[in-house]
């Protein structure tokens, strides 16, 4: 994030002003207008303060200060709001969700929320007047947060904190001196300062939770075992076959049930929420679907709200085009799964979290989608930091108010197993900066439907056959010649879960072995099929040319799940909004596949794929994966960190819509 540099330029112009008669009584007025507002500017300086816990970062340290920025130096901040009725929200949010109450499903209208649940006008002008009497501009005012605008002068009189420059191992940075605050009549309006702190090594909000795509020119297999490794070496003593080709969105639907007349998301709205926007996506999306024998979407069927003109693109994103393929990914999947089921693509203008948030917000103020489906994910325990506990406290306001709304929002839980430094060393979509073992965030938020992803195999008759986690051990041949090495592999890529910073929720007690929740909230709830070892088929257009290719990742498995999900609440009728309450209440039935790392239907012999990443991989053309081995998340009998609840069985569509 970058704000201007020096203060700010001041534009002088002639202006007609329309006179009128000064009264005694008018003046006395005015008089009075201007004591009152000093009076209560010195109240807001001399009245006790709240502090924002965690808005002043780690690495801001006496040792590393270089001292404050110019006092005239324009700043940008925004500052969060809170809700009216925290308690109240909790108890409604129960009652509606929980499908024991004689309340569910009863869902507010976002106008509702608002009225019942949302900062009212008065408290929201306290909070606007605090900031103006400072000095601020209030330049944008919505119903999530207030960003204002001024110098670093006037920021620290209404944050009572200077922003100071700090010399850290990362570079220059900028950030607040101490904890920022707010008048303690103010506390709990505002849980978050955002845009103050401006780490240059900071990972962004959003890392795309996808597996590289694979070689044209590759061999795969028609299904699991077809078609032997010929010219490669055994593994584990045994002949290796090579990875099945990627599945398209027919034979997912087969897999999982979702192929019966009827079961296509008609009536639903299915909202993907990520970075910037692909110019050829609809006509990508409507190429894949007649190649792989499918319906294009119907006119109107898809939309999109992409403003290129507001795009934020820095080093912190990849590029606007290096997101097509996600895009494609999340599309397509989306529309395999649920045929019919209306999509909507909300493209945010950069890949940080407060203009994923807007995005998020888009869908969610409007109830513009009954789902909404999110491939990204980010880490809360990193050095440098980032994500502030006032920030996750926005993030966790905003998935609330969706659950209030009856709109169901799905994460994929990320592709780094346990996210810890150890699985960050090898794994291919990691977070370098990650300081301890953690679940990824948002998905572990209470509120959203976190969803893992594992290895699907099917048989000839292209039925299921079984599943284990998405957990891949890679090993090489160096040179291209010998053995494989190593044998079972380094880690390169799994399914993220574990415990999450947030306290335990009800609908997880008595589901969640307390060895693996110690308390707390665990990921993920849900898995489909991801894997990048045997990928899903997708199709975007790259350089000017359309082009097929493999991809994986808890980002194939999201979507997926939330049009599983749309085909549910066609077939009830109505929507399910937040599934969590209701997916644990049925933990342990026929719904669900019980996922496990070694599969019954493979006896006790190592599950390993040849992949063929084709011609142009040189040395490293084929890759041995050893199967089931997610990095510090074991999947076994029951729930577990590695599948959550497990995968959707083909009697999940019924037997879930009749439970709902």
């Amino acid at each position: 994030m970058h704000w201007p540099q020096g203060g700010p330029t001041l534009h002088r112009k002639r202006s007609l002003v329309r006179l009128r008669r000064i009264t005694t009584a008018t003046l006395a007025t005015a008089l009075l207008l201007a004591m009152a507002g000093t009076a209560q500017a010195q109240d807001d300086s001399a009245a006790p303060r709240a502090v924002l816990d965690g808005s002043q970062p780690a690495y801001a340290t006496p040792a590393h200060d270089l001292g404050a920025v110019p006092a005239g130096q324009t700043l940008t901040a925004r500052l969060y709001l809170g809700t009216r009725d925290p308690a109240g929200l909790a108890a409604f949010l129960r009652d509606t969700t929980d499908p024991k109450s004689r309340d569910y499903g009863h869902f507010l209208t976002p106008a509702q929320y608002q009225q019942r649940f949302g900062l009212a006008t008065a408290q929201r002008r306290d909070v606007a007047g605090w900031l103006t009497r400072a000095g601020l501009k209030v330049t944008a005012d919505t119903t999530h947060y207030l960003q204002v605008s001024g110098s670093a002068a006037a920021m620290k009189t209404a944050l009572g904190t200077s922003i100071h420059r700090y010399g850290t191992a990362w570079g220059p940075t900028q950030a607040p001196d101490h904890n920022a605050s707010l008048p303690a009549a103010l506390a709990g309006d505002v849980v978050a300062l955002d845009g103050l702190s401006s780490p240059a090594g900071a990972s962004p909000a959003s890392r795309r939770s996808t597996a590289p795509a694979t070689g044209a020119d590759a061999h795969c297999s028609a299904y699991f075992g077809q078609l032997p490794a010929t010219g490669q070496p055994p593994a584990y003593g045994h002949p290796v076959p090579y990875t099945t080709c990627p599945y398209t969105p027919s034979q997912l639907r087969r897999a999982y049930g979702a192929a019966p007349k009827g079961a296509t998301g008609k009536g639903r709205t299915i909202a993907i929420v990520g970075a910037y926007g692909s110019p050829t996506i609809a006509a990508d999306a409507n190429h894949f679907a007649t190649t792989t024998g499918d319906r294009p979407f119907r006119p109107g069927q898809y939309r999109e709200h992409v403003d290129p003109k507001g795009w934020q693109v820095s080093a912190a994103c990849a590029p606007p085009d290096a997101w097509a393929g996600e895009q494609a990914l999340d599309v397509e999947m989306a529309h395999g799964y649920a045929p019919d089921a209306d999509v909507l693509y909300a493209g945010a203008d950069s890949c940080l979290d407060g203009d994923l948030m807007d995005a998020e917000a888009s869908v969610i103020d409007t109830h513009a989608a009954d789902l909404i489906s999110n491939s990204w994910a980010e880490i809360i325990h990193a050095q440098p930091g980032h994500l502030t506990p006032g920030l996750v406290a926005a993030w966790d306001m905003l998935f609330q108010q969706a659950a209030a709304e009856g709109i169901g929002v799905y994460f994929a839980s990320g592709d780094c197993g346990d996210a810890s430094p150890a699985a960050a060393a090898t794994g291919m979509n990691c977070d370098p900066q990650t300081t301890q073992v953690q679940a990824e965030f948002p998905a572990g938020d209470p509120w959203v439907t976190a969803v893992g992803a594992t290895t699907l195999a099917t048989d000839k008759a292209g039925n299921y056959a079984w599943e284990t986690s998405m957990g891949d051990a890679v090993s090489i041949r160096p040179n291209g010649t010998g053995d494989w090495a190593p044998v079972p592999g380094v880690f390169g890529f799994g399914g993220g879960g574990g415990p999450s910073d947030f306290a335990q929720p009800w609908y997880q007690k008595g589901h969640v072995p307390d060895h693996l929740a110690g308390g707390h909230r665990v990921a993920p709830d849900v898995s489909l099929a991801g894997d990048g070892a045997m990928p899903v088929l997708i199709g975007y257009t790259v350089n000017g040319v359309f082009q097929l290719v493999g991809y994986g990742g808890t980002s194939a498995a999201t979507p997926g799940f939330a049009a599983i999900q749309a085909d549910a609440e066609q077939e009830q009728g109505r929507a399910f909004g937040f599934a969590n309450p209701l997916l644990y209440s049925m933990a342990g039935s026929a719904v669900f596949h019980d996922v496990t790392d070694q599969p019954k239907a493979v006896g006790s012999r190592p599950l390993t794929v040849i992949q063929d990443e084709g011609a142009a991989a040189g040395d490293l053309r084929y890759l041995l994966y050893t199967l089931g081995r997610d990095n510090g998340l074991p999947a076994t009998s029951g729930y577990d960190p590695a599948t959550g609840l497990g995968s959707p069985s083909t009697d999940y569509l019924r037997r879930f819509a009749t439970h709902g």
